[in-house]
């Protein structure tokens, strides 16, 4: 078991933990990992744990444990096969005092494996989120695209008020990627450590994205994306680009069209006409084992479209 209790890097999905995960493994005392979604998956909303051989059986499939390099201990159940995890990263790196790893969803769970985590949550503008998620066709529509980043704030404000101040931190990516030593120095002093300037090196401040590319985005959309965030943009400290109005009836529903077309399209060229009608089909009539078969599939053409 980890010597203290793991700390979690908190951020929606395009918000630039890809960049300051590499800055926290660098540190000779932090031995910090990837994507940790892996076990959200293995605990309930209410707090149970998945079966052990269940828990196993979706590792295998998982491409984020692949990725993670770990293995799994031959007894136990899931929260000893977590803290074991964390021991591995421990055990790699000699001298570590902190361990830790990225969540980007439900990551008020974790608390169920280790009541006593600490967090570093990292905040983007919800627009450039949005903005950055267009290309890969994972949404179509900035009003579409900004929920999920709404969603991660909402949840992250709600577990921050019963957090104790010492064991929560929020680091804006903006600031991060102009003063990038400004930044590190709070959180190792967060985490009671002392700034190695390794943290940095290596790093190309190319790497991070420019601020405001949300700009770019069709008037119409992002006025209906603020909409959506307004609350949590200001919360953050973001200013909104004008007079925020709810989308017509008309327009949500030419947003909604427009939305899915983006996202069938790209599904059909991952893995498909085929599998994308079978995968629409499976995923309103198909059984639970099917379901799963097809993501198996899926998850293995995406391994291969990454290589």
């Amino acid at each position: 078991m980890p010597q203290t209790p793991p700390v979690f890097l908190v951020a929606a999905e395009q918000s630039g933990t890809a960049i300051l995960q590499p800055m926290l493994a660098r540190h000779p005392e932090i031995a910090f990992a990837g994507n940790f979604e892996f076990l959200i998956d293995a605990i309930s909303p209410d707090g149970r744990f998945m079966k052990r051989a269940n828990f196993v059986k979706a590792l295998e499939f998982d491409r984020a444990f692949k990725a993670c390099r770990l293995s799994v201990p031959p007894q136990g159940n899931v929260p000893q096969i977590a803290n074991s995890f964390f021991d591995q990263l421990e055990a790699a790196t000699p001298g570590t005092k902190v361990v830790g790893a990225i969540l980007h969803r439900d990551f008020d769970r974790i608390l169920y494996l280790w009541p006593d985590a600490r967090f570093i949550h990292l905040v983007r503008d919800g627009r450039d989120v949005a903005f950055a998620t267009l290309p890969a066709g994972l949404a179509g529509t900035m009003w579409h695209a900004v929920r999920n980043w709404v969603e991660v704030e909402i949840l992250w404000e709600r577990m921050s008020h019963k957090l104790p101040v010492e064991r929560q931190i929020s680091v804006k990516y903006e600031v991060l990627a102009r003063d990038p030593e400004y930044e590190l120095r709070r959180i190792t002093d967060f985490l009671g450590l002392i700034y190695d300037p390794a943290m940095l090196q290596g790093y190309d401040p190319r790497q991070a994205e420019s601020a405001g590319k949300w700009r770019n985005a069709d008037p119409a959309d992002l006025s209906a994306a603020e909409h959506v965030a307004a609350r949590w943009l200001l919360q953050n400290g973001y200013f909104l680009s004008g007079t925020v109005r709810p989308p017509s009836i008309i327009r949500r529903a030419a947003l909604r069209i427009q939305h899915d077309m983006v996202v069938a399209k790209r599904q059909r060229e991952l893995f498909g006409t085929r599998m994308w009608l079978k995968g629409v089909l499976t995923r309103r009539l198909g059984s639970k084992k099917a379901k799963n078969r097809l993501t198996r599939r899926q998850n293995e053409i995406l391994d291969r479209s990454r290589d």
